[in-house]
């Protein structure tokens, strides 16, 4: 599996990642752009309206405000994981996800990791996890976080399991509404 960086270069892959393959055709999160978490907590653009969410990811992106990485096996898209600067998270900003950092560069936020239907269930998420941990800490990040669901037993845990951070040295530092707030200190 390769890394390749969503950057306005490669925009297009982010898109057409989206577009055709994230999710399979009618699935409720189809259309997402994975825009949770990188605009304010009362963004009202409905799932439905797939048009606004791509035209929005698509200047996040632009802007440099939505990062992350396409995976990729054999040429092909398998994935998508949300990584970047916990500042360019808005809807930090007014919703309780621990305390915001004064300057960039300090905290990175593992936030989601999409696979396509066929690749998951295989222990992938463990192998892009560590991969985040390296990409923060070579970016020079001082905290790696991530927000996994607190309930154990939920299905559709885009953001990973809680045991798999706790397993990677990440400790408990709060809790929101239904999500679980996990820190790893890298330097």
């Amino acid at each position: 599996m390769t890394y390749h960086p969503v950057t306005s270069n490669t925009l297009s892959d982010f898109l057409s990642f989206f577009d055709r393959s994230a999710f399979p055709a009618g699935d409720e999160w189809a259309g997402c752009y994975c825009l949770e978490g990188s605009c304010d907590r009362h963004f009202e653009i409905s799932f439905t309206d797939c048009k606004k969410r791509r035209e929005l990811a698509s200047r996040l992106v632009l802007e440099g405000k939505l990062g992350g990485y396409i995976l990729r096996e054999n040429g092909r898209d398998i994935g998508w994981v949300k990584l970047g600067d916990k500042l360019d998270f808005d809807a930090f900003k007014d919703w309780y996800h621990g305390e915001m950092p004064e300057k960039r560069g300090v905290t990175a936020v593992l936030y989601c990791i999409d696979l396509i239907p066929e690749y998951r269930g295989k222990g992938l998420a463990k192998e892009i996890l560590d991969f985040a941990i390296r990409d923060s800490y070579e970016k020079g990040y001082e905290f790696l976080e991530a927000y996994p669901s607190s309930d154990p037993e939920e299905k559709r845990n885009y953001r990973g399991h809680s045991g798999m951070y706790y397993s990677a040295g990440f400790e408990l530092i709060g809790s929101g509404e239904d999500f679980l707030i996990v820190r790893k200190t890298l330097r």
